[in-house]
Parts: C-alpha cells; structure tokens; sequence
C-alpha cells in the first residue's frame, strides 16, 4: 500500500504541512534572523555592515538567476527531489561559513546557497507553486497555514539566535543551523513531497469531480477572485496587471529587506537594549502567524488587491514609530506589531495574486520569470540602506523613503485589476503541466 493511500484525508493537506515545516526551518536563512548576526560577524571580520550586506543580497541574486530555470522544473517535475538537492546544497553551505575569515569568501557561500532557493523570494517556488497546484477553492487557506511556518519559525528563530550567538559565537551558530536545515528539508521533500494531485489520480481541493467541473464550480462563487485559464508567460507578460503588481513588489521588495536588516542595529544605536529589541523583533513573527493565517482565509472571499493594498499601507505605517524613535521600547514593540499585523496581508498577496490571475498550468514558469527582478530589488535594498545610514544621512530620512515606497506600492497594487482574457473561453486543464493535453469541448461550452 503506498503512502498516498494510507493517508485518510486530501493529501494536499500534506503537501501544506511539507511547506510548513520547510518554511520554518528555512527561517534560519531570512533578513530578520540575517540582522541579528550582521553585527557579529561585521565586527569579528573587520568590514563595515554595509560590505557584509552585500553576502545576502548576492544570495538573493544567485536566486533569481536559478528562479526562471527552478520555474520551469517545478512545473514539469514538481519539488520533490529538487528539495532534496537545495536542503543538502544550503545545509553544507551553513556548515561551510563557520570556517571563513575572509569577505570575498563569505560573499561566495551565501551566492552558493542562493542558489539553493530556500530562505528567499525563490524558496516560495519550492513551498508555494506545489501548493497552488493542489488547491483551487481552499488555495488562500492552504497557502497562508503553509506561510505561517516561516513567521513561526522566525519567532522561534530570533531568541534562539540570540542565545547561540552568546554562548557559541556566529561561526557555532551557523553549524548548528545548517544541522538542522538539512535533517529537516532533504527528509520530508524526499518522502512526502509530490508533484500535483493528477499525478496520484486526485483532484484540487479533493474533489470528486474532474478538474474542469471544479474549477467552474470554484468560478460559481469565486468568479471575482481567480481565474479558470492558464495563462501563458508571454500572454501574462503582455497585461497591465502583471506590470503593476511588478512593479509595486520591486518598490515594496527593496525598502523592506533595506529595513529588515537594518532595523536590529538602528534601534540598538538610539539606546534600546538588546533585550528590548530582541522581544520587540519577535512580536514581528508572532503577529504575522495569526495576520498571515487570517489574510489568507479572507483571501478565499475578498479580492487579493485589496488585501495586498492593506497590508503595504500597514506597513507604510508601521514605519512611523521608527521616525519617531528616540530608543523607547515601546517605539521598537509599536513598529513590530504593526508591522507584523499588517505583513500578512503583503505575504498574502505574493503568494496568491499570481494563480488567481493566471491559473496554475504555468504557474511555476511564471513566477520564475517575474522572480529576478523582484529579488534584484530585494537584494538591492540592503547595501543601499548599509551605505546610505553609514554616510552620516539621518536614519529618519532613510526611514522617510520606506514609508513612501510601501505607500506608492499599496496604490499600485490597489489598482492592478485582473486581467481579462478577450479571446476564446477556457477551463484549467485537467493536467495543468501538460501541454500536450486538449480541453474537453464540452467543458469549454459548459464555460460559455
């Protein structure tokens, strides 16, 4: 009996709980937990923080030239043993950087395990698309209890940070890190991962219908919220939603990795206490596991946008007590609360924007082309915020440009309709990955 069939219920339900555990983990390798160990490892190798910057924004790039390529692969052979190649690859690599003393090395470590995917924009392809694949009706709730593995992991993540780099210093707090990153990712994508629900004979959601029926059953009441047809990337490329969203997550991608890594030591520098910050930061998570939760479950009734277009302004306005700062506490909890409240309506709109407004047949390759210029932002953001607090600007100014960017964003985002397909009508197809497949006439009548 395989594995499938002893499962009593949907087995996307653990496909969701793979991508939870992965993300989680994985939350080792994000800008929150990265800022707590800039710090010590800048002072202990004698570069200034913005230098040392540039380790993840190279790990960020390393991934978005892998993204296009990762896309493409996903859709044709799912993230199975993929996971298993980027868990082992980001293990080793964790392992490797407590054994460097020199910059140019560190920047080599962090761009070889960029191109691992996890820890990034690219590691949503290995947890994200495979979901997307295996939900249509329930793709909000799915996507946000997956999400929530990489806020509860951080909230997790941040003081046990803060307790290894005391007691074993970065270089044993990498070890430790890369240990456990491979004994939890190369395992579960090994033996639970799985292509899509058509490869095990199953339907999205666990429908006893066949595919076209449920997507026009999912359309009956969710005809606002996505789309039935699978477009192509050239068809996708070629719509003014696509660049809207673009552009508003490359705006929103650069200020918000800028402020993630750098928010730790700013607020250390105005006289917060490492204890205040500490506690501070992982409210953050803790916020984004329900915010995450919650935007996700009403994403399955109110239209993505909107909830994006909430989430950004949150986020505009959780910049404010970071202007306003003079080292209180409260300043550092204000900016973390709001900030964590709010994200989970921005992680929302990343993970589910793109399948409800172009199926999920190429959902994958999508995303992989759109990825290098959201993560070359993301990247970007960092050093430019390292070089720009280290000139001698005033930190409120810099503090000034993420509020307005995350605004400018939430507008963009806000009026990014979705895109209509003039041409013929259409249906999913049963096999999303395969183009070889036709679509049932009388499904497509049925549509009409």
């Amino acid at each position: 009996m395989s594995l499938v069939s002893r499962v009593p219920f949907y087995y996307g339900w653990v496909m969701v709980g793979t991508a939870l555990a992965i993300n989680a983990v994985s939350s080792v390798m994000n800008p929150v937990v990265f800022s707590f160990m800039i710090g010590p490892m800048a002072q202990e190798l004698g570069v200034p923080t913005s230098e040392l910057s540039w380790s993840f924004t190279l790990r960020l790039f390393a991934g978005g030239i892998i993204g296009p390529y990762m896309g493409v692969l996903l859709d044709r052979h799912g993230a199975r043993w993929m996971g298993v190649v980027s868990g082992a690859l980001v293990g080793t690599m964790l392992i490797l950087l407590a054994f460097v003393h020199n910059i140019w090395l560190v920047y080599l470590v962090f761009a070889v395990s960029g191109l691992a995917g996890l820890g990034g924009p690219a590691g949503q392809l290995l947890t994200q698309v495979p979901l997307a694949k295996w939900f249509v009706v329930n793709r909000g709730r799915a996507l946000s209890i997956a999400t929530i593995g990489m806020a509860g992991g951080t909230m997790f993540a941040i003081p046990i940070t803060e307790w290894l780099l005391t007691t074993t210093g970065w270089r044993g707090t990498s070890i430790i890190f890369g240990i456990v990153v491979a004994a939890v990712v190369i395992p579960v994508s090994g033996i639970l991962v799985r292509r899509s629900p058509e490869d095990l004979g199953l339907h999205p959601d666990g429908a006893k219908e066949a595919p076209a029926s449920a997507a026009q059953h999912a359309l009956g009441r969710h005809a606002h919220l996505s789309t039935a047809r699978n477009w192509t990337v050239r068809e996708a490329m070629r719509t003014a939603a696509m660049w809207q969203l673009l552009g508003a997550l490359i705006l929103a991608g650069a200020v918000l990795t800028g402020t993630l890594v750098h928010r730790v030591d700013y607020f250390k520098s105005l006289g917060a206490t490492s204890e205040a910050v500490a506690f501070g930061t992982a409210l953050d998570p803790l916020t984004v596991v329900f915010s995450a939760l919650a935007f996700g479950m009403i994403a399955d009734r109110v239209p993505v946008r909107y909830l994006g277009a909430i989430g950004l302004f949150g986020l505009a306005a959780s910049i404010v007590p970071m202007i306003v700062s003079e080292g209180q506490a409260m300043t550092v909890v204000l900016h973390n609360v709001i900030w964590g409240a709010t994200a989970g309506g921005y992680i929302t709109l990343n993970n589910i924007v793109w399948p409800n407004y172009f199926g999920r047949g190429n959902l994958g390759a999508i995303r992989g082309i759109v990825l290098p210029a959201s993560i070359a932002s993301s990247g970007l953001g960092p050093p430019i915020f390292g070089y720009l607090l280290d000139s001698g600007i005033q930190p409120a100014h810099v503090w000034y440009v993420s509020l307005a960017s995350f605004a400018i964003a939430g507008v963009a985002v806000l009026i990014a309709r979705p895109p209509q397909w003039t041409g013929a009508a259409d249906v999913e197809d049963p096999t999303p990955t395969s183009p070889s497949k036709s679509i049932d006439p009388t499904a497509v009548g049925a549509a009409r």
